[in-house]
């Protein structure tokens, strides 16, 4: 079976979506979504399969339990468009609206919210900032402890690292981060977090997208083996002086 070719890139939905043409009509995400995604059922027929829909790749992407900060409650996102609210069942699809955000529409009971999605700085969490004057909604992973750079299991990678080809990795107390290579300096953020295995993992976050890695430090906290996670390849970093 082909490999398929998601296409879930800002520059390519907003290319989609200008194929629609704008009205003065403000619409809710869903007309857009299906005109967006009718069109990429027909360049699947023609490519023969190798593409997915803009709102699939994006429902994927959602498709989590997710705790909201600030308060108790608890969203299960399934990828079949199912889910919960604490004891609640839901229905969700994704999609885009005239003003090129990314959407998330949902239902619990007669109750219906449209929210536009955009990812936080940490690179985990999702921010649903509401569309029909409701209430904004702050998503972070539910199996996932954040950790503060004053605890043990975290401290230890504040400072400046090298790894094996003289790229440096810059990180500060408040999150922040810089990595310095021949090209120059990046500006970024980055945040750690131990998973519900007690794996502990290192996100960091710059224009443009995000990596992760799980991570161990030595004893005094002077050399650094990062993973990706699904791989076996070791990058090392060694602590600068």
């Amino acid at each position: 079976m082909k490999k398929k070719i998601l296409i879930l890139t800002f520059a390519l939905m907003i290319g989609l979506m200008g194929l629609t043409g704008c009205t003065e009509e403000k619409k809710a995400g869903k007309s857009t979504t299906e005109e967006v995604d009718s069109y990429t059922a027909e360049m699947e027929d023609t490519l023969g399969g190798q593409l997915s829909a803009p709102s699939e790749a994006v429902t994927k992407a959602v498709s989590n339990t997710w705790a909201v900060q600030g308060s108790d409650d608890i969203y299960e996102l399934n990828v079949d468009g199912t889910g919960k609210k604490n004891d609640e069942d839901l229905t969700f699809e994704c999609g885009f609206d005239d003003e090129k955000n990314i959407t998330l529409q949902m239902r619990i009971g007669d109750a219906q919210m449209l929210y536009a999605i955009s990812t936080d700085e940490t690179g985990y969490g999702i921010e649903l900032t509401s569309l029909d004057g409701g209430e904004d909604l702050y998503f972070l992973p539910a199996d996932l402890e954040f950790l503060d750079m004053t605890d043990k299991r975290a401290e230890g990678i504040l400072g400046e690292w090298s790894d094996e080809s003289g790229n440096t990795y810059k990180f500060d107390e408040d999150k922040s981060m810089e990595i310095g290579g021949e090209s120059g300096k990046t500006e970024g953020t980055y945040s750690v977090v131990e998973d519900a295995n007690g794996t502990r993992l290192l996100r960091i976050v710059v224009s443009g997208g995000s990596l992760e890695y799980e991570f161990t430090l030595n004893e005094d906290n002077t050399q650094m083996d990062l993973v990706s996670p699904g791989t076996d390849t070791v990058h090392r970093w060694t602590k600068n002086k």
